[in-house]
C-alpha cells in the first residue's frame, strides 16, 4: 500500500510542471446558446472582434508637435514589422482624399514628416472639425490612437511577446507615454494576479493551517497528518490536471482552497475520533474511530462531490470543469484520508486523555436554558438581513476585480474618459431580402437608422459601418469639406458617391462588409458601464429598432465579445445559483434517504441554507453585485459547510442515550470538537485571501469565511435545539 501511494504521488507530482494558466474569454460563453452560435458564424466571416490592441500615444502637451509626430509616425510604421501583427490603422498613416475637376487629390491627413506650422494648424482644423477623424484623438488633444489587429492567440506566451515587442519599439523610437488597451493587456494582468494568488495564498494557507493544527493538537505528528492529507490531495488533483492538459482559469484557480479545506475537514474528523476513543490498542483505536467517522465522512464526501457535480448542467466549459475537478478532488481527499491517513495512524501514538479544542461544557446548558432568547435573536438577525436579497442585482465590470492603481485598469479608464471607450461594440446586419446588397440605398437607409441611434442615443462615441463609408465618400465627392461628412440627401447623390467605393482600400471594406455584400457590421467603442446598464441600453436599442427598422429588408443582432461576456456573466450568475439549488435538492434527497426522515432532512438543510441567505442579504445591503466570482461563493460555502452538519447529526443519532440532552453533550464532545477545529482552520485560511488586491480572491476570502463562521454559530445554536426537540418528539 505504501509503495503504491508513493508511486502515484511521484507520478502526479511530476505532472504539476505541466499545469498552465488560461484566460480565454470565449470559453466562458455558454455552449449552444443562440448568441454563441451567431457569434461563431460572425467570427467565420469577419474574424475575432477582440483581436485588436488599442495603443494610445500621449504627448506631454499638444498632439500637433512636429518632433512628437515624427517619433509617433516612425513608431507606428515599425509596428508592422512585429510578428503576429496583421495590420495597423491610425490617423498618422491615413490619407485625406478630395475629388477635384482633374480627379482625386490625395494628401496625408497628418503631415508627420517635417511639417510646417501652417500644415500642422490646417491638419488640426481638419481633424477636430470632422467626427470621422476626431474620434481617434483624446478629448484634451494630448493623445492619439493606433489600432493594431493581431493574430488570434491561444498561447499566453505569444501574446506576452507581442506586448513586449510593442513596448520595445516605443523605447527605440522614444515614445515613452503609451497606454495599451485590449484583451491582450487585460488577460495578461488577470493571469498574473491568478498566478500570484494561486501560489502565495495557497502557501500561506498551508503554513497557517499547520500552525493552527500544531497549537490545537499540541503534537507535531498529530498536526502533520491532516496537513499531509490536504497537501497530497492538492498534488494528486493538480497532477491530474497537468496530466490531461487542462488549464487553470479564473474559476478553477479556486480549487486549491476548496480542496485543501475539505480534505482538512475529513482528516480532522478522523484525528478527533482517534483521540476521543477509549481504546488503548492502536488497531482497536482505528477500528473504533472508523465506526464513528467512516459513514458520515463517506456521506459528506459523496454529497459535497454531487453538489459540485451539479455544475456540469451549466453549459459553460470553465464552470463544468470546476464542478468535475472539485468532485474528483473531494473523492481523492476521501481516498487519501482513509488510506494514507490510516496508514500514518497505525504507526503514530495518540494520547486519548490529551485535551484539545472543544465546545465549552457550559455552552449547552446556557443554550437550552435560554432557547427562547436564542430563537428570538436568530429571527431578528435573519429577518434584518433577508430583505437585502431584494437589492441584489447581476452586474459585472470587466476590470472591477483589478485594484484601482493597476496600470491596465488606469489605461482602460483613460480610454473611457478621453477616447470614447475601451470596450468594442458590434451589431451584425444581414439581408432579409437576399436579392439586395448591403450597398443598395434602401438597405443603407436602414443601416443609417441603426448608426444614428448608436451615435446619438446609446451613445457610442466611435462607430464605423457601411454608412460611415458612404458619409466619407460623400465628403470626398463634395470637395473634402468637413461639413459634407454626412449621408447623401438624394438618390442621385448617393449613386454618385457609391461610384467612388472602388477607390477605397479593400481591407477597410472587408472589415465592414462581406465580399458578397450580403452581411454588414457596425462596430464601435463605448465606455465600461457595467453589464446591468449595458443590458438596459441594449434593450432600449432593440426596442427602438423593432419599431423603426423594416424587417422585410434587414435583420440585425447585437453580437461580439463584449456582448457575450456581459451575457455570460448574467447567465452564469443565474445558472450558478440554479446549480446551488440543484445541489441543495440532491443533497437533501440523499440525506433524507440516509436519515430516513423528512423532518431530519429539513433539519439538516436549515443550518446550511441560513448562512447562504444571510450572506446574500449582506451582499445586497452592501450593494455588492452578483457576478461570476461572487455567485460561485454560495456553491463553495454550501459544499464545505454541510460537512460539519452531517457529522454532528450522524453522531447525535447514533448515540444511544435516551435523554436528548445527554446525547447532545456527547455530540458536542466528539463531533462538536472536530467541527470547531475545522471551522476555525478553514475560516482562518480563507481570511488570508482578504489581503489580496484582486477582487475575485478578496471576495472569496471574505464571504466564504463569513459563511463558515455563520454556519458554525448556527450549528452550535439552532441545530442542537432542533435536534433536541426532534428527539423529544420522537420519543
Amino acid at each position: 500500500m505504501t509503495g503504491l501511494l508513493v508511486a502515484i504521488t511521484l507520478l502526479l507530482g511530476w505532472n504539476l510542471q505541466y499545469v498552465a494558466f488560461d484566460f480565454e474569454f470565449e470559453k466562458f460563453f455558454p455552449n449552444n446558446h443562440p448568441d454563441s452560435k451567431a457569434y461563431a458564424k460572425h467570427v467565420d466571416q469577419f474574424g475575432y472582434d477582440n483581436d485588436y490592441l488599442h495603443i494610445i500615444i500621449e504627448s506631454e502637451d499638444w498632439i500637433f508637435d512636429s518632433d512628437f509626430l515624427k517619433k509617433a509616425s516612425a513608431f507606428e510604421k515599425s509596428l508592422n514589422t512585429i510578428p503576429d501583427v496583421k495590420n495597423v490603422y491610425s490617423p498618422l498613416s491615413l490619407q485625406h482624399v478630395v475629388k477635384s475637376p482633374t480627379g482625386l487629390v490625395i494628401f496625408p491627413l497628418m503631415h508627420a514628416e517635417d511639417p510646417t506650422d501652417y500644415q500642422l494648424k490646417q491638419d488640426s482644423i481638419r481633424i477636430f472639425g470632422n467626427p470621422f477623424y476626431r474620434s481617434a484623438f483624446s478629448e484634451n488633444g494630448q493623445a492619439l490612437s493606433i489600432y493594431l489587429n493581431h493574430a488570434h492567440f491561444n498561447d499566453q506566451m505569444r501574446s506576452e511577446r507581442l506586448l513586449e515587442a510593442i513596448k520595445l519599439k516605443a523605447e527605440i523610437y522614444e515614445v515613452p507615454n503609451i497606454r495599451l488597451v485590449g484583451k491582450l493587456s487585460a488577460a495578461g494582468v488577470f493571469i498574473s494576479y491568478i498566478q500570484n494568488d494561486f501560489g502565495k495564498f495557497l502557501i500561506g494557507s498551508l503554513i497557517l493551517s499547520f500552525l493552527l493544527l500544531l497549537i490545537i493538537f499540541k503534537n507535531f505528528k498529530s498536526a502533520l497528518l491532516p496537513f499531509l492529507i490536504s497537501l497530497l490531495s492538492i498534488v494528486w488533483l493538480f497532477g491530474l490536471v497537468g496530466l490531461f492538459g487542462y488549464k487553470i482559469n479564473l474559476l478553477s484557480s479556486l480549487l486549491p482552497p476548496i480542496l485543501f479545506f475539505v480534505s482538512m475537514s475529513d482528516a480532522v474528523h478522523l484525528m478527533n475520533a482517534l483521540k476521543k476513543t477509549d481504546e488503548t490498542d492502536t488497531a482497536a483505536k482505528i477500528k473504533e474511530a472508523l465506526k464513528i467517522v467512516w459513514t458520515p465522512t463517506l456521506l459528506t464526501s459523496v454529497t459535497t462531490a454531487i453538489g459540485f457535480l451539479s455544475l456540469i448542467w451549466i453549459n459553460t466549459e470553465p464552470v463544468q470543469l470546476l464542478g468535475v475537478f472539485a468532485a474528483i478532488g473531494i473523492l481523492i481527499a476521501f481516498i487519501i484520508t482513509f488510506s494514507f491517513g490510516l496508514l500514518m495512524a497505525s504507526i503514530t501514538t495518540y494520547s486519548s486523555d490529551q485535551r484539545i479544542l472543544e465546545v465549552p461544557q457550559w455552552w449547552l446548558k446556557v443554550l437550552v436554558s435560554n432557547k427562547k432568547v436564542a430563537w428570538i435573536f436568530a429571527i431578528i438577525i435573519i429577518g434584518s438581513l433577508t430583505p437585502g436579497i431584494t437589492k441584489l442585482k447581476v452586474n459585472s465590470f470587466l476590470l472591477d476585480d483589478l485594484p484601482k492603481n493597476s496600470e491596465v485598469r488606469q489605461d482602460f479608464e483613460y480610454a473611457d474618459e478621453q477616447l470614447g471607450g475601451s470596450k468594442p461594440y458590434e451589431v451584425r446586419v444581414t439581408l432579409a431580402d437576399t436579392s439586395l446588397s448591403i450597398w443598395d440605398k434602401k438597405v443603407m437607409d436602414q443601416i443609417v437608422i441603426i448608426e444614428e441611434y448608436l451615435l446619438n442615443d446609446y451613445p457610442i462615441a466611435k462607430v464605423q459601418s457601411p454608412a460611415t463609408i458612404i458619409k466619407y465618400l460623400n465628403m470626398v465627392n463634395q470637395g473634402g469639406l468637413n461639413k459634407n461628412y454626412k449621408y447623401p440627401d438624394s438618390d442621385r447623390r448617393y449613386q454618385q458617391t457609391l461610384r467612388l467605393k472602388n477607390r477605397i482600400d479593400p481591407k477597410r471594406l472587408d472589415k465592414l462588409v462581406t465580399e458578397d455584400g450580403k452581411v454588414g457590421r457596425l462596430i464601435g467603442f463605448f465606455p465600461e458601464l457595467g453589464s446591468y446598464e449595458t443590458d438596459t441600453r441594449n434593450q432600449k436599442l432593440l426596442s427602438y429598432l423593432d419599431q423603426n427598422i423594416d424587417s422585410s429588408i434587414i435583420d440585425y443582432r447585437i453580437t461580439g465579445t463584449t456582448y457575450l461576456i456581459d451575457k455570460s456573466h448574467e447567465l452564469l450568475s443565474f445558472n450558478l445559483l440554479k446549480g446551488l439549488l440543484t445541489a441543495i435538492a440532491v443533497i437533501g434527497i440523499i440525506l433524507g434517504v440516509y436519515f430516513r426522515s423528512w423532518k431530519l432532512l429539513i433539519i439538516s438543510l436549515i443550518p446550511n441554507i441560513i448562512p447562504l441567505v444571510m450572506v446574500a442579504g449582506i451582499l445586497g445591503w452592501l450593494g455588492i453585485s452578483l457576478k461570476m466570482t461572487t455567485s460561485i461563493i454560495f456553491t463553495i460555502a454550501f459544499g464545505i459547510a454541510v460537512d460539519d452538519t452531517i457529522h454532528m447529526m450522524s453522531y447525535y443519532l447514533k448515540k444511544k442515550d435516551a435523554d436528548p440532552y445527554k446525547r447532545m453533550e456527547g455530540t458536542f464532545k466528539h463531533a462538536g470538537s472536530a467541527m470547531l477545529i475545522t471551522s476555525i482552520i478553514m475560516s482562518a485560511g480563507f481570511s488570508l485571501y482578504l489581503f489580496s488586491n484582486f477582487g475575485a480572491t478578496f471576495y472569496l476570502g471574505l464571504f466564504v469565511s463569513l459563511s463558515l463562521l455563520i454556519a458554525l454559530i448556527i450549528d452550535l445554536t439552532i441545530l442542537p435545539l432542533l435536534l433536541i426537540k426532534f428527539r423529544k418528539n420522537a420519543s
